[in-house]
């Protein structure tokens, strides 16, 4: 069990707890296990936990822990501090109220949310990897590699039946330092390793090069100082770590058989262009073509909301700077482009940094303004977009993250069948659908389309993420005209 005794929050446990997504889907735990690290650490999920109601609420009181944040009483005075206890009493309840049905399941196993096991899993396991990530992130310090530059795997727990560790170790290629020690008397030495080794992603289940290692292991590390380390010949006197920033492998792809359409598109609008779908396949990725000097200098890891901010303020200033007046603006005199700017905007920034797969506009000018319309977005956006023009279809999509043809999105979007692409969930006119309106704060209409009744708020979520960044404001959002809060 993991009790979080530190006076103070745990800055990157904060983060990467609040950091993640509630992504509801059909997945079982081995299934989970083999999705690619980097998303399982920014996705909030529990084995074939579709509701992301009972996510996000679980992942809003593990986060109140980690903030060591006291609740507020009736009466406005201070409460106590969540604990294992109370998270499974308000899961139960939480549950209850959503309908929860065991099932199958038998009372009381793992298989059975609303049991102390499960919830308790959930409680221990999420505490247990937002700590070992805190701890990893501070390690990687320039001055951590120095002081202690390397791990000794170590048991912190006993076990009715431990796993033969010192076999999983060798298994993966870790090496043995030094005389064996009491917990595995019979190994040939010491599990010890550089602390940027890739063995620690090795031996783990989760692929993460921080405990924990497996489910309820009882496993952990304890740091190695220099001089020990040089003595016993896993680091030279002159060597010098460099940190790791990104612990995973690009390129790595799994299967996500029974994650549905709309938990792919929030795993798009959660990462953008740092994940490739293909499919059922899904792979850390990075773009072949590096983003422009103007857009990399937003910030020196800019984040997806900042890239896109700044290449939609580059379209809004190439928009500006065409104004009706001008012969070589693509739209006729007088025209007001305020009623449009927003979407182009909108929709072609997410295009560009991976959120979007297809910007899509059948211009109904002439062939010429439709040629100059696309030579607009083509001067702002990123040269990793391709920009299109085929009668009078303007397209903008990014041939690394959509491998269709030229000919193929052509084909689609004039059948109307792009609507997966454009990221509506569904093509136009296909029923059921509801009505997705987004609406800017003084209440202009600026984007809307049709998108599936049941899954209509992820891709509203989606949609208003790219309007909201390319406006530098929040957006309102009605669904069959109702707004709602997302």
């Amino acid at each position: 069990m993991v009790s979080f005794t530190t006076s103070a929050p745990l800055q990157h446990a904060v983060a990467q707890i609040s950091g993640r997504t509630p992504l509801g889907s059909v997945l079982k735990s081995a299934e989970w296990e083999l999705v690619p690290a980097e998303l399982r650490m920014r996705a909030m999920f529990s084995a074939q936990v579709q509701n992301e109601r009972i996510l996000a609420e679980a992942q809003q009181r593990i986060q109140q822990r980690i903030k060591l944040e006291r609740s507020t009483l009736a009466d406005g005075t201070e409460g106590a501090l969540m604990n294992r206890g109370r998270f499974i009493e308000e899961m139960r309840q939480i549950l209850s109220e959503e309908g929860y049905k065991r099932g199958e399941a038998k009372a009381g196993s793992l298989m059975d949310l609303k049991s102390t096991r499960r919830l308790g899993l959930i409680w221990d396991m999420n505490l247990a990897q937002a700590q070992g990530y805190a701890r990893w992130k501070t390690d990687q310090s320039a001055t951590g590699l120095e002081m202690e530059p390397c791990y000794e795997l170590i048991r912190v727990a006993s076990r009715k039946e431990p796993r033969d560790w010192p076999m999983v170790w060798l298994e993966h290629g870790g090496k043995f330092h030094g005389a064996a020690g009491p917990d595995y008397p019979l190994a040939m030495g010491r599990m010890i390793a550089l602390k940027t080794d890739p063995i620690w992603r090795y031996i783990s289940r989760f692929n993460s090069p921080w405990p924990p290692f497996d489910w309820d292991s009882g496993m952990g590390l304890t740091g190695i100082d220099r001089d020990e380390a040089e003595d016993l010949g896993v680091i030279g006197p002159d060597d010098v770590l460099s940190p790791l920033h990104r612990p995973f492998n690009d390129g790595y792809s799994m299967a996500l058989t029974g994650i549905p359409d709309s938990g792919l598109e929030r795993l798009r609008s959660q990462f953008g262009d740092s994940i490739l779908i293909d499919g059922d396949a899904i792979s850390i990725h990075t773009p072949t073509t590096p983003l422009s000097d103007a857009i990399q200098s937003a910030s020196p890891e800019p984040s997806i909301s900042a890239r896109a901010r700044a290449i939609a303020d580059a379209g809004r200033d190439q928009i500006l700077g065409l104004g009706s007046g001008n012969d070589a603006a693509p739209w006729p005199r007088g025209f007001d482009t305020s009623t449009t700017t927003p979407e182009v905007l909108a929709s072609t920034s997410a295009v560009a940094v991976g959120r979007k797969l297809l910007y899509h506009e059948l211009w109904h000018g002439s062939a010429e303004s439709a040629d100059a319309f696309s030579g607009l977005i083509r001067s702002f956006l990123p040269d990793e977009v391709a920009v299109m023009v085929q009668d009078n279809h303007i397209h903008a999509w990014r041939p690394d993250l959509l491998t269709l043809t030229p000919e193929a999105i052509q084909a689609l979007s004039v059948a109307n069948e792009n609507g997966v692409l454009l990221g509506y969930g569904q093509n136009m006119g296909v029923s059921p659908y509801v009505t997705v309106i987004i609406k800017d704060a003084e209440g202009h209409v600026i984007g809307g389309f049709q998108a599936p009744a049941a899954t209509a708020k992820v891709y509203a979520a989606s949609r208003a993420k790219d309007f909201s960044d390319a406006m530098g404001q929040p957006v309102r959002v009605l669904i069959n005209g109702k707004e709602v809060a997302l």
